[in-house]
């Protein structure tokens, strides 16, 4: 995985000079790094990425750790989480309805509905349509396990602000952008996209 960030990051430094720019600046991309969390099961990156959910990255990972505290490992399990109260999960700073989408979740994994185990075959777009199923996983978080469980390279998320804002700050938008403007500008990434997703992300968090 590592060789094709390296590639990646040699295409997009010629494609682009404005990516070219943050490459230099913020160095290897660690998207898919030995801590990150594609090294973890499929399950625990949708209940992160559930966790995750318009909140502060601040905000979620104490969400997170409250959570990971409630069991014996170091990655979300289904059945744990199946066997905790609600009063236990609200304890870890869990809303009600993201409460509903874990359980939904679990339910679904259960039951087969959800088959994690299949999903490295299929194509991102009979991935989407399998996981926007299930109530509370909307695009973003649909985009966010593509990217960080699943490893797929070209994946753009637009659904994030941070990125939309990084977006803004490095190249040239109209002053109320549409999706077409995002893409006319991602476009030179492809199949790339994920990366250049990492490093405007980096541009954001490191200034």
């Amino acid at each position: 995985m590592q060789q094709k960030i390296r590639k990646a990051e040699n295409i997009l430094r010629r494609s682009d000079p404005v990516m070219a720019r943050l490459i230099e600046r913020h160095g290897p991309c660690t998207l898919f790094a030995a801590d990150s969390l594609i090294r973890m099961p499929r399950f625990h990156v949708l209940v992160w990425a559930i966790i995750n959910q318009q909140l502060s990255v601040r905000a979620a990972r104490s969400i997170e750790l409250k959570l990971l505290a409630l069991h014996p490992g170091d990655c979300f399990d289904r059945r744990r989480i199946s066997r905790l109260d609600d009063s236990l999960l609200a304890g870890c700073g869990l809303s009600r309805q993201k409460i509903r989408y874990l359980r939904s979740l679990c339910d679904a994994v259960e039951s087969g509905l959800l088959s994690l185990a299949g999903l490295d075959r299929m194509e991102n777009t009979a991935i989407a349509d399998l996981l926007l199923k299930l109530p509370g996983i909307g695009p973003w978080t649909v985009d966010m396990f593509l990217m960080f469980s699943l490893g797929r390279l070209d994946v753009l998320p637009l659904g994030d602000l941070a990125l939309r804002n990084a977006f803004a700050l490095h190249y040239p938008l109209p002053l109320r952008p549409v999706v077409d403007d995002y893409h006319a500008i991602a476009d030179a990434w492809r199949p790339y996209r994920s990366v250049s997703s990492w490093y405007l992300w980096a541009a954001v968090d490191q200034g």
